[in-house]
């Protein structure tokens, strides 16, 4: 709840403090060298360093004034002398900017027309005051305090889990593209300047609120300048005096001086001087002065004072970094750009969120069913969608229906019943198959309710896409019990179904050529675009549960390809490959040279490499084969395999939980043997991610009741990771293995997130542990009413694991605990989602 809380009040203040934190970035970089920048443009200002730099000696104080003082009727108000060159000199006389004269300390000539000073009095009255006066530098005082919030609060939401690395924190992934890249470089390179942001904030409020700046001085532990009531005697000012006892401070003359003249008699002269030599250009001493007989009343040494005195003395060189040098001005420099580059990027992510929002909002939102002048009833679009697919091709299908002017709504088949189809003329379903023919999850109460029914439906014209997977015996088992049960109940086939395996784009483009002959709008776009198989890298694999009786389970970790991007719940499709020994055993066999060259799909690669992807026979060939090539092509290539991803981007690498399968004739099995075993660092491993949204956290932030059983413990972590980067705390997790000996997965890790509160309960079971015995469908049964009160508070179920056994017990409980219409209606809500297999 915190994060969440710091995360709205974060990117709020960022769009609204942060133009004001940009304009003074941008202003502040541009004073940083205005000295610099003023001799270069202003040769005069070059020759004072030049005579400080030969030795010579600036004129006395006695004879500088009158030179100043000739034709100017106000009176002196301030004299700064810099004998240096490093900041100008001038007098400012009464009335104004208009009557202040900027001078040679050396020859006391006046310097007129100084180029770039009505630019840099600008920038600076920006700075400090955003040209508004007092109204203003109020402004910027309160985006000072934006500032610090900024640093604390941007530290917070970005800790991450691997604090210890140091490339977490000061790496931009510059691979990255998108909000990725946004976020990396937000985020990181904030962490570069918050400490510089800090220093620049708590000493920039210095000067925008007298508050601020008494706070702090007693904070210190010093008295604040010029506090002290010291009197003066009433004499006329006496400029050989005031200069001999200035003049007999070690270094002055040909350092730097500043006076402060008083404006009524009995009132000291104020000064602050530095001698040639000091510890940085703001390391001055503060001194009174009786103008008339120039003793000394108060002096008060920077080398004399405390660590707070010298703070209180340093506040200007601590916020332009001049306290550190030539270094700290260029850092300073630097970080205050990069209040652009954050201006910038925190806008792009901001509006990038209310994009997607958007786009969520209006797919969930049921699309215009304006009827025609002739009142034509709306086509009835419906899905039913394990992973997302299902639903992404119904709106695409809605989409090219509006485009022929036809009136659409899309509604999920769990919200339909029979008399909503009876009353609809024409619909199209798209729906997807779980596992081996199943219903997918938001669907089985239809199935139940509805398909279980007699409906009259002799006035619907219909036509199905069914969605599958060609590995499974019952393939499409689904779509095709719809389109049965359809057809029983005397509704017509608008065109003959049609089945697609995984994407393929063929059966998607028939689909939309089917469309058009109904339409007469062609719509040429392809309906699904798979990701390309990549190359990733191995970076690690650790066995999780070493001396367990169960197969081994491996943790794999592996690196991305640049551009690559997923979301907790996702899925990594592998394209697995032989073992090399095996390759050259089936190449040896059929009298094949590993090493022959071949051409394939445009590239050069040796047979063996090309054979590792392909279904190699296992039985001796009946001939001898004359043609590599000829061979190779009639090899169909080896299914693809999926993994629930157990990391988020944050990890860097996408995290597998694989258990290890071992085949009769003492192979493993082509997945989990080609990621835990055959794979090395200098291989390819061609994968892309799977988006798989119905397994994504939903509601996004409501508390989370998380069952699995030995490698479904991946996309549970996955979830868990997420919500603690967001946050958000008290999850409940129902894991179930073996034993705890040797297979509690990630043990340390769930022991810490129940320490710190991120996981608020945990139930575990061990099947084969005397005192540990059950299954998690056990664990949820002997809590009824906590699963009851878990869900009454808007908790989401997630259920990860094997199907059969597992994911079908823990249905079974949950019907038995809250009721198949309850069960039916967190389907249907998407608070009961299972990534199972």
């Amino acid at each position: 709840m915190l994060k969440t809380v710091l995360f709205q009040l974060h990117w709020l203040l960022g769009i609204t403090a942060g133009t004001v934190l940009a304009v003074m970035g941008l202003s502040g970089a541009t004073l940083a060298f205005e000295d610099e920048i003023m001799r270069a443009a202003n040769p005069p200002l070059a020759q004072v360093v030049e005579r400080h730099a030969a030795g010579e000696q600036p004129l006395a104080l006695a004879d500088l004034l009158p030179r100043l003082q000739q034709d100017m009727p106000q009176p002196l108000q301030r004299l700064r002398v810099d004998a240096t060159g490093k900041r100008l000199s001038v007098a400012r006389f009464e009335g104004g900017q208009a009557n202040w004269r900027y001078f040679d300390p050396y020859t006391g000539t006046v310097l007129d027309d100084l180029k770039g000073l009505g630019f840099f009095a600008f920038v600076e009255d920006l700075h400090r005051h955003l040209v508004s006066g007092e109204r203003g530098s109020t402004i910027v005082g309160s985006c000072a305090i934006a500032l610090v919030f900024f640093c604390l609060s941007g530290l917070y939401l970005r800790w991450p889990r691997r604090w210890w690395h140091w490339r977490t924190w000061l790496a931009v992934e510059w691979s990255r593209s998108g909000r990725s890249f946004l976020w990396s470089l937000h985020s990181v390179v904030g962490t570069w300047v918050l400490l510089v942001y800090l220093m620049i904030a708590l000493t920039g409020l210095w000067w925008s609120f007298d508050w601020y700046r008494q706070g702090a001085t007693r904070l210190l532990g010093a008295a604040e300048t010029g506090q002290q009531d010291i009197r003066a005697s009433n004499g006329p000012l006496d400029l050989h005096k005031v200069q001999a006892t200035l003049y007999g401070l070690e270094g002055v003359r040909r350092g730097y001086i500043d006076l402060r003249f008083p404006a009524r008699p009995g009132r000291p002269l104020l000064g602050r001087v530095q001698g040639s030599v000091a510890a940085h250009d703001r390391a001055q001493d503060i001194l009174q002065l009786d103008p008339a007989s120039g003793a000394l009343l108060q002096y008060q040494p920077y080398a004399a004072k405390d660590a707070g005195g010298k703070i209180i003395v340093s506040v200007f060189a601590l916020h332009s970094g001049s306290f550190f040098g030539l270094p700290g001005r260029i850092i300073v420099m630097l970080s205050s750009l990069c209040m652009v580059v954050f201006f910038i990027t925190g806008w792009m992510l901001y509006l990038d969120r209310r994009r997607k929002k958007r786009q969520v909002r209006a797919s969930r939102l049921p699309l215009p069913a304006s009827a025609d002048d002739a009142g034509q009833a709306p086509w009835l679009v419906a899905f039913a969608s394990q992973s997302g697919f299902a639903e992404q091709l119904a709106w695409r299908t809605a989409g090219q229906l509006q485009a022929a002017g036809l009136p659409v709504q899309v509604r999920p088949l769990a919200q339909l019943d029979g008399n909503l189809l009876a009353k609809a003329p024409k619909a199209l379903f798209v729906t997807s198959t779980f596992g081996d023919g199943e219903a997918p999850d938001a669907a089985r109460g239809f199935e139940r309710r509805v398909m279980a029914r007699p409906a009259l439906l002799g006035g619907l014209h219909y036509a199905v896409l069914g969605l599958g997977d060609g590995e499974y015996a019952r393939f499409c088992g689904f779509s095709r019990q719809l389109d049965g049960w359809l057809a029983t109940q005397g509704a017509s086939r608008l065109f003959p179904s049609i089945e697609v395996d995984r994407t393929d784009p063929a059966p998607l483009a028939q689909w939309q050529q089917q469309l058009a002959s109904l339409t007469g709008v062609e719509d040429h776009s392809p309906l699904a675009t798979p990701v390309e198989l990549q190359p990733w890298k191995l970076a690690t694999r650790t066995q999780l549960n070493p001396g367990s009786a169960a197969g081994a389970i491996w943790h794999v970790a592996l690196v991305p390809p640049a551009h690559a991007a997923w979301q907790a719940g996702d899925i990594l499709e592998i394209a697995p490959q032989h073992a090399r020994a095996h390759v050259l055993e089936v190449l040896e066999r059929h009298g094949l040279d590993p090493a022959a060259m071949l051409v394939l799909d445009g590239h050069a690669t040796s047979l063996a490499e090309a054979a590792a992807g392909r279904l190699l026979p296992d039985a001796p060939p009946a001939a001898a084969v004359i043609d590599a090539a000829s061979w190779l092509a009639q090899l169909p290539s080896l299914p693809h395999r999926e993994y629930s991803i157990a990391s988020v981007p944050d990890d860097d690498a996408v995290h597998l939980v694989i258990r290890l399968t071992a085949l009769p004739d003492g192979r493993h099995g082509l997945g989990s043997g080609w990621l835990c075993v055959h794979a090395g660092s200098d291989d390819r491993i061609q994968a892309r991610v799977r988006r798989n949204s119905g397994f994504h956290r939903h509601p996004e932030h409501a508390p989370m009741l998380l069952i699995g059983n030995g490698t479904g413990i991946a996309g549970l972590r996955s979830l868990l990771r997420e919500a603690a980067a967001q946050g958000d705390r008290g999850h409940w997790l129902v894991f179930g293995e073996r034993t705890r000996a040797h297979d509690f997965l990630f043990r340390d890790e769930i022991d810490a997130w129940q320490q710190q509160g991120h996981l608020g309960r945990v139930d575990l079971a061990f099947s084969r542990d005397p005192e540990g015995g059950g299954y998690v469908q056990d664990r949820l049964r002997a809590a009824p009413d906590a699963v009851r009160a878990w869900v009454g508070l808007g908790g989401s179920i997630y259920v990860c694991g094997s199907l059969h056994g597992m994911a079908e017990g823990v249905d079974g409980a949950l019907r038995d605990i809250l009721g198949d219409d309850a069960v039916d209606a967190l389907l249907g809500d998407g608070r009961y989602r299972r990534d199972v297999y």
